[in-house]
């Protein structure tokens, strides 16, 4: 069996610069494949036939599953993406892989459905991904749906025949397309690509709301677990985002012939590759391409340190648990609570070496997070 390839190899050059280790990466990133490889096994043995999915259809994944973040207890967040013309055997493949999961949890088989009620586990329609953005016709779920396909999602092949691959791709692209085609202002200065970062920082901002309002609706009930998520995990996403939509203007991608160059064609091309890469990665990539000097080992160490940390954290089954099950009354007195936010703070702090620190008043990334957003 050949071994699978390193999500993270610029994780692993910071973490040498920095003269240490964060094996976790390593740890979770090998759990993700055995348990993807379980998942494919378990609706492959529930297929009645060779091939599972449409052409039009494929499976994607969401959340620590496609960040390369597994640990125990994650869940499996999927969705089955449709690119196509709607038809019954679409709500019938979605049901065979949801009781193929299912069957395989029951069984013990280290699979954790995703949370019921929640957006993933389901199907999801490229139409409002691509044409419902921004309006009233674009909710909350749908804006989640699109950001994430973007920040943390990646497609899954259950046979050599299927096109999972590249119906994600073609929806991703054109999502892409309305992003950088339609910003008016991008297409004639070629800088920060404002419509997109808009939208990102409108789902960060959305999910800290919903946070808010979460913990009204469900009386507090794991509180303590969301709170941990949106100090770490969800403030990577936004974090990755605004990396990259800085990229664009710090680097400019530079098209293969003239009339690529004259077009946004290089920067659609460098977001598909950004959104098929890990978010932790392009965060390590944009650090190893753009910070140098006092702040590069300093803010490395705090960010990819604390994240070693948080996954360690969550690989511990009680202490997830506990987090799962502690309400905001007595969070602030729980000493796993507190290591949370310890680790919380010194990721923050790794984040505002990266975007805020100022040596001199032409300092290119403090400047465009001057300019652009705040955390």
């Amino acid at each position: 069996m050949t071994a699978e390839p390193n999500p993270f190899p610029t994780v692993d050059k910071l973490a040498a610069e920095c003269g240490t280790e964060w094996p976790r990466f390593r740890e979770a990133a090998q759990r993700t494949f055995q348990i993807q490889q379980i998942f494919k096994d378990a609706i492959e043995a529930a297929a009645p036939r060779g091939r599972i999915l449409d052409t039009d259809s494929s499976l994607v994944l969401f959340g620590s599953f496609a960040r390369h973040e597994m640990v125990p207890d994650s869940d499996c967040d999927w969705t089955l993406l449709i690119n196509g013309v709607v038809n019954n055997r679409h709500a019938t493949d979605a049901g065979l892989i949801h009781r193929a999961l299912k069957k395989a949890a029951d069984n013990g088989k280290g699979l954790k459905p995703p949370s019921a009620g929640g957006a993933f586990g389901n199907l999801c329609f490229s139409h409002d991904l691509v044409h419902k953005i921004g309006g009233g016709a674009d909710s909350n779920e749908n804006l989640t749906r699109r950001i994430l396909m973007l920040l943390e999602s990646r497609a899954v092949s259950l046979s050599p025949a299927d096109s999972a691959v590249e119906v994600w791709r073609a929806v991703v692209r054109s999502i892409l397309e309305r992003y950088f085609e339609e910003d008016v202002h991008f297409s004639n200065e070629k800088k920060v690509p404002r419509f997109l970062l808009n939208d990102l920082t409108r789902y960060w901002r959305t999910i800290c709301v919903d946070y808010a309002a979460k913990h009204r609706e469900q009386d507090g009930a794991k509180w303590a677990i969301r709170n941990a998520k949106l100090r770490l995990s969800r403030k990577l996403l936004y974090a990755a985002g605004l990396a990259f939509c800085f990229r664009c203007q710090l680097r400019p991608p530079v098209g293969e012939t003239e009339q690529d160059s004259q077009s946004n064609e290089p920067f659609i091309t460098a977001a598909m590759e950004f959104a098929a890469t890990p978010p932790l990665e392009v965060l390590a990539a944009f650090i190893d391409d753009f910070v140098e000097g006092k702040n590069r080992l300093p803010a490395s160490a705090a960010i990819f340190g604390a994240y070693d940390e948080w996954l360690d954290l969550l690989a511990d089954s009680e202490k997830r648990k506990r987090l799962e099950y502690l309400g905001h009354e007595s969070a602030h007195g729980d000493e796993i609570f507190q290591q949370v936010r310890t680790i919380g703070g010194k990721f923050s702090k790794g984040l505002k070496l990266l975007f805020f620190d100022r040596d001199h008043d032409d300092d290119k990334i403090s400047n465009l997070s001057l300019e652009n957003v705040g955390f």
